[in-house]
């Protein structure tokens, strides 16, 4: 595996996204009121936002009065966040990490997760490090809300790095590593959870799977 194709923390195309364009996700996902509802449900109260950019899904759980915490590769992309937090008159912990790595979080440490279009954003092993990370500082019995893109691009030009990987060549994300997922390879990949969920979103270019954190 090519360092090359590994950019680090300070020169990620999503820093630098940030840096230029600012809060460029304002809009809440379709599955917002979903893992609002189901974390509600369950009594959850701690979350954690897997890549969570300028905000958005903190911003509106932490406005629900859920304990969250937000973790970002990119400086700037939290930066936006406590803005946001600060016009809200509400607060959340923000934390700088890399999910290619392991996190700097306690074992079971959140009663929920979200991670949407993050974690794919890598080599294969580093994405099973990243769900091995879930895992982890999951409580047993939390639950994981996770999206993966099921298609390439196929307008984008590319280059193959490895299995379902491939390294766009133009594009804001150019540079940056995607790792392609079918259904069975996502349940794979999640062999270590209770899966409750894998369904198609998005008109099939995305997955997302509802995952538990099994007891014993």
């Amino acid at each position: 595996m090519s360092e090359k194709h590994r950019p680090d923390a300070n020169n990620h195309p999503w820093e630098k996204i940030f840096a230029q364009d600012g809060r460029v996700f304002t809009e809440k996902l379709p599955a917002q009121k979903e893992f609002e509802d189901r974390f509600s449900q369950h009594g959850f109260r701690q979350i954690l936002d897997l890549g969570c950019g300028n905000g958005r899904h903190v911003v509106a759980l932490a406005s629900l009065d859920f304990e969250v915490i937000g973790l970002d590769i990119s400086r700037t992309g939290l930066d936006l966040t406590q803005q946001w937090l600060n016009e809200c008159g509400i607060s959340a912990h923000l934390l700088k990490a890399d999910t290619r790595h392991p996190l700097p979080l306690r074992d079971n440490v959140v009663d929920g997760l979200i991670s949407t279009q993050v974690i794919h954003h890598a080599y294969r092993a580093e994405v099973l490090l990243a769900i091995t990370e879930i895992r982890r500082i999951l409580r047993p019995g939390g639950l994981a809300f996770v999206t993966v893109p099921c298609r390439s691009h196929s307008r984008r030009k590319s280059n193959k790095i490895e299995r379902h990987t491939y390294l766009p060549l133009d594009g804001s994300e150019a540079g940056l590593p995607h790792h392609i997922f079918s259904k069975q390879r996502l349940r794979r990949a999640f062999r270590g959870f209770i899966i409750h969920d894998i369904s198609y979103r998005d008109d099939g270019r995305i997955l997302a799977i509802w995952a538990e954190k099994p007891i014993n």
